[in-house]
């Protein structure tokens, strides 16, 4: 087995001991535990193409918040049941430890370089998160208003 499909399964393993954690209800488990996978291998996968960390974020939470509300919309249950468990693969957890260490140890180089790792991190975690849960709110604006539209047309005039 690869080492990509390793940090794949691991995410996935990772995210669902988060749902167990936080009790996500049983029924979905399997769709929150598939959306950490998912989101590492999004952020892999992009990662080896540009080897940019912001990038990577970026694309992979735009993809787990994607995947999150439509599950809610599948499982008429709230998003988050789905996005939090499945952005925890994409915490920058070591780099901020590696940070800290290298702070403590004095090794300032090494301090700015996985600092500006972590923030590039989590300001792609975020700004993914942002742009896809924007690009869901515009389009499901959209729907509405063309139902309404249809039905302002269907609907004869009443008497005056």
């Amino acid at each position: 087995m690869g080492e990509g499909a390793i940090q794949i399964l691991c995410g996935g393993l990772g995210t669902l001991a988060y749902a167990l954690f936080f009790h996500v209800r049983p029924r979905h488990l399997l769709l929150a535990t598939l959306g950490g996978a998912l989101s590492w291998l999004l952020y892999l996968l992009v990662l080896a193409r540009d080897g940019n960390v912001f990038l990577s974020a970026l694309v992979a939470s735009m993809g787990v918040c994607l995947w999150s509300e439509g599950m809610a919309r599948v499982r008429k249950a709230p998003a988050n049941i789905f996005m939090i468990p499945g952005i925890i693969p994409l915490l920058p957890g070591g780099a901020l430890y590696y940070t800290m260490s290298a702070l403590i140890g004095g090794d300032m180089d090494t301090v700015m370089l996985k600092g500006k790792e972590t923030g590039l991190m989590a300001l792609g975690i975020v700004v993914g998160i942002l742009v896809a849960s924007e690009l869901v709110r515009m389009i499901l604006w959209a729907e509405i208003r063309r139902k309404k539209m249809l039905r302002s047309r269907r609907t004869p005039p009443g008497p005056r």
